[in-house]
C-alpha cells in the first residue's frame, strides 16, 4: 500500500490561495481532531469536518455553507488537514497497512470456505502484528489503542463472515479488544 505524503507546501499548491490563507487562520481553532491513516476528522471553529486525503486531492465533507467551486475543499477542511500535516506522521500507518493485508487474507479464506466444512484460520501473523501493536503502546498509547480498536472491528467482521472451527480467531479478537 503506497503511503501518500502531504506537506504544508503541497497542500498550499493544491488549494486556492485565499482558501489556504483562511485555513491557516483557522488552524488554531481545530478541536476534537483525530486522524486514522488518511482519514481526518475534526471540529474547526465549531464546524464538523471529515476529510479523506487521496492521491487525487482532498475528499472533504464539511457542515459549513461555504460557496466553493465543486470539488474544492473549504477552509475548514484545509485547516483540519493542515493540523494533520503539522502533527507529523501517523506512527501506526505502516502497522495498519500490514493488519489490513493479513485481515483481508483471512477474510478471503473465510469467504472461500464451504460453510458446511468450516474453516481453520492460521492467526499467527495476526498475533505477531498484535505484538507490534502492544509494543507501539509504550511509545504512543493513543495510536496503539486506536489501532487495536480498528483491528478488533476488522477481526469481528471476518469472524462473522465464516464458520470458524477453532477459537484462535475469537481469542485474537479478545486480545485486540483488551489492547484497545
Amino acid at each position: 500500500m503506497a503511503q501518500l505524503e502531504v506537506t504544508e507546501e503541497s497542500l498550499r499548491t493544491t488549494v486556492d490561495e485565499a482558501v489556504f490563507a483562511q485555513a491557516v487562520a483557522l488552524a488554531d481553532k481545530v478541536a476534537a481532531f483525530s486522524a486514522v491513516g488518511p482519514q481526518v476528522e475534526a471540529i474547526v471553529d465549531g464546524t464538523e469536518v471529515s476529510v479523506r486525503v487521496k492521491p487525487s486531492g482532498l475528499d472533504a465533507r464539511c457542515a459549513c455553507p461555504a460557496p466553493y467551486s465543486a470539488g474544492a475543499p473549504c477552509p475548514h477542511a484545509v485547516a483540519a488537514v493542515l493540523t494533520w500535516v503539522r502533527a507529523g506522521p501517523d506512527p501506526a500507518a505502516g502497522l495498519r497497512a500490514e493488519l489490513d493485508d493479513v485481515i483481508a487474507g483471512l477474510a478471503a479464506e473465510a469467504g472461500d470456505c464451504d460453510p458446511d466444512d468450516g474453516w481453520y484460520p492460521d492467526t499467527s501473523e495476526l498475533e505477531d502484528l498484535l505484538d507490534e501493536v502492544e509494543d507501539l503502546a509504550s511509545e504512543t498509547p493513543a495510536a496503539a489503542r486506536e489501532l487495536a480498536r480498528y483491528a478488533a472491528v476488522r477481526i469481528g467482521e471476518v469472524l462473522a463472515a465464516g464458520n470458524c472451527l477453532t477459537d484462535d480467531l475469537a481469542d485474537t479478537l479478545r486480545r485486540a479488544q483488551e489492547l484497545s
